[in-house]
C-alpha cells in the first residue's frame, strides 16, 4: 500500500488549521489539512478580528478582498446594558479615554464578523492557493522520528484507515486536542472555570434595533446576553451551572425559546430556534507548544475565556507566526533551529492575554464586562497595547545593546525596536496611498532611508548569496513618507535602515549607515535563519 507524503498535516480545520494551510501554500509548501467533520460550521461561535489578524490575514492571497465585503460597514459593536432588549433605558457603554486606534493601523480597529463566516473565506482562498483540504477524515494515530510524523488517518464516512507522512505536523485540532493527549503534553492553569450555553436563533428584532444592528447586549443578574452581529441569526448566551444540578438536558427547545423571549422582553415575538450547544469557559496552557516535529497551536496550545473575543486572535496569530517559520525551513531559506523560536516568542505574549482574559470573565455576565473603561490602565479589556504593542525576545530577533527586555510597549508611541510589530506609517507612490504593511507578509522586507541607497544594494546581494526571499525599498526614493514620521517611528536615521520579517516584526536595524553594509546584513540574516 503507497503512503501519502506531505511537507505539512494539519490537523483541524477551523481558524488555526485553516490559517496554517493557507499561509503554508501562499508560500510554495502544499499541506494536507484533515478535519473529522464532514464540513466547515455555519454557526457563528466567536466573532471580531483584531488590528493584528487583520494585518495578518490580509497579506495572504484572496483574503483582504472577500474579507472586506463580509464585514461592509459593521467594525465596532455596540456595547450595552439593560434589562432586557426592549429595555427604553438600556444603557451604552461607548468606549472613551484612549487615543483613536484607527491612527495605527490602515485597517479598522475591529472587524466584526462572526468565525463561520471568516472560516469560509479561508477555506475558498487555501484551496485556492493550492492546500488539500479533507474533510471527514480523523487522525487516530501518531509516531514520529528524527525524520518525519507519520499518522494514521481514518474516513469517517467508510472506516478506511491509511496512513500519511509529513515533515511536520500542526496540531490545530482545539481545546480538547487528541494530539496534545497523545504526545502526552499536560496542561497548566486553571482548567474549566466556568460553562455556558449558546443558543441561536432567528427573529425579527427591528423593533428594537436597527436592521444588520452589531450590539452586544447585557442583562445585569439574568445572566445572559445577546450578540447580534449584523446578519438576521443571533445568538443568546446563558450562564450554565452543572455543579448546581443543571444539564444539557435542561436546554430543551422549549426552555430555549422561553429564555430568548425573555432575554427580548416580548413574550409573543416569532422566534425560529436554530441550535444550543455546551460550551466551557477554560484556562489552559500547554506546557510546551512543541514535541519533536509536532507543533502546538491555537486552542490546542492554550485557551481562554471568551469574554475579551481573544482567543480566535490568538489562533490566527499562533497559525502565522508558525507557518511562515515552517515555510522558510521547507523552502531551504532556514535551518530547523528557527522553529524553535515559535515557542520561544508566542507564550509569552499568550499568557499576558490569558490572564487578562480570566480576569475580564471575573467581571462579566454571559459575554459582556460590568464596566467597560478604557480610561482604567487597570481595565482588563482588550487594548491595542496588548496585540500591538507587543515586543518578542529570541535568537530570530536582533536585539540590540541595552535592550530593556520589556514584553510591551506603546503602540500610539512606538520605538522601532527590533521584537515589535514594524509601525505603520502611509506612505504614497504618486498615484495612491499604502501602509507600510501593504509592503510585509510575502518575505523579508528592508526598508531604508532616503540617504541609504547602499543598504537596497546590500539586500540585493545578500539576498542572492543566501536565496532569501528579501525586498528591498528606500524610502523617498519610489515610495515617499508622506507626513515625515518614517525615520521617527523607525528609529533611524536618513541612512539607515530596518529589517523586518514575514510576520511585520522588526528583526533587525540599523540607524545610519555601516562600513560594510553586504557583510552585516548578511551576517544579520545568517542569525536570524539559524544558517
Amino acid at each position: 500500500m503507497s503512503v501519502q507524503r506531505v511537507p505539512v498535516l494539519v490537523v483541524g480545520g477551523a481558524y488555526t488549521g485553516l490559517t496554517t494551510a493557507l499561509s503554508l501554500a501562499a508560500r510554495g509548501v502544499r499541506p494536507l489539512l484533515v478535519e473529522r467533520r464532514p464540513g466547515g460550521s455555519t454557526l457563528p461561535k466567536a466573532w471580531g478580528l483584531n488590528t493584528r489578524s487583520q494585518e495578518l490575514l490580509h497579506t495572504l492571497p484572496g483574503v483582504r478582498r472577500r474579507l472586506e465585503a463580509a464585514v461592509g460597514d459593521a467594525q465596532w459593536p455596540r456595547i450595552s446594558h439593560g434589562a432586557c432588549l426592549a429595555d427604553p433605558e438600556r444603557r451604552f457603554l461607548d468606549p472613551e479615554g484612549q487615543p483613536d486606534p484607527r491612527e495605527l493601523s490602515s485597517v479598522p480597529p475591529l472587524a466584526w464578523i462572526s468565525q463561520a463566516r471568516v472560516e469560509a473565506i479561508l477555506r475558498a482562498c487555501a484551496q485556492e492557493a493550492g492546500a488539500e483540504l479533507r474533510h471527514g477524515t480523523e487522525m487516530v494515530a501518531v509516531a514520529q522520528d528524527d525524520e518525519k510524523v507519520t499518522a494514521t488517518l481514518r474516513d469517517a464516512a467508510t472506516g478506511r484507515r491509511y496512513t500519511v507522512e509529513a515533515d511536520y505536523l500542526v496540531a490545530a485540532d482545539g481545546n480538547t486536542s487528541q494530539l496534545r493527549d497523545m504526545l502526552g503534553i499536560a496542561v497548566e492553569g486553571g482548567g474549566t472555570i466556568g460553562h455556558m450555553y449558546i443558543i441561536t436563533f432567528e427573529a425579527d428584532l427591528t423593533r428594537y434595533v436597527e436592521k444588520g444592528a452589531v450590539e452586544v447586549i447585557g442583562m445585569p443578574g439574568s445572566g445572559s446576553s445577546f450578540i447580534l452581529d449584523g446578519s438576521e441569526r443571533h445568538t443568546l448566551w446563558v450562564d450554565y451551572f452543572p455543579e448546581r444540578g443543571e444539564s444539557p438536558e435542561d436546554f430543551t427547545e422549549e426552555r430555549c425559546l422561553e429564555r430568548i423571549r425573555r432575554a427580548i422582553g416580548d413574550p409573543d415575538i416569532d422566534v425560529t430556534f436554530v441550535n444550543a450547544r455546551f460550551f466551557p469557559i477554560n484556562h489552559k496552557l500547554a506546557e510546551r507548544f512543541r514535541d519533536g516535529r509536532v507543533f502546538l497551536a491555537g486552542d490546542a496550545a492554550h485557551a481562554c475565556p471568551p469574554n475579551g473575543g481573544q482567543g480566535g486572535n490568538l489562533a490566527i496569530q499562533d497559525a502565522y507566526d508558525l507557518s511562515w517559520r515552517l515555510a522558510l525551513v521547507l523552502t531551504g531559506q532556514a535551518g530547523p533551529v528557527l522553529l524553535d523560536t515559535y515557542e520561544t516568542e508566542r507564550r509569552p505574549q499568550v499568557t499576558i492575554t490569558l490572564e487578562r482574559e480570566v480576569e475580564l470573565a471575573k467581571i462579566s455576565e454571559g459575554r459582556v464586562p460590568a464596566s467597560y473603561n478604557p480610561a482604567d490602565p487597570q481595565a482588563p479589556i482588550p487594548m491595542p497595547k496588548e496585540f500591538l504593542g507587543f515586543r518578542y525576545h529570541s535568537s530570530a530577533v536582533h536585539t540590540e545593546a541595552g535592550d530593556d527586555g520589556s514584553l510591551q510597549e506603546d503602540p500610539w508611541h512606538p520605538t522601532g525596536r527590533p521584537g515589535g510589530r514594524a509601525p505603520h506609517v502611509v506612505l504614497t507612490d504618486g498615484i495612491r496611498e499604502l501602509s507600510t504593511h501593504d509592503l510585509f507578509g510575502r518575505g523579508f522586507v528592508l526598508l531604508a532611508g532616503h540617504e541609504g541607497g547602499d543598504w537596497v544594494v546590500a539586500a540585493e546581494k545578500a539576498a542572492g548569496t543566501l536565496g532569501v526571499n528579501l525586498d528591498a525599498y528606500r524610502i523617498g526614493e519610489h515610495l515617499a513618507d508622506r507626513d515625515g514620521t518614517w525615520c521617527d517611528r523607525y528609529g533611524v536615521g536618513p541612512t539607515g535602515a530596518v529589517l523586518v520579517r514575514p510576520d511585520a516584526v522588526v528583526a533587525w536595524r540599523a540607524p545610519q549607515a555601516a562600513g560594510d553594509p553586504e557583510g552585516e546584513l548578511t551576517a544579520v540574516l545568517r542569525a536570524i535563519l539559524a544558517r
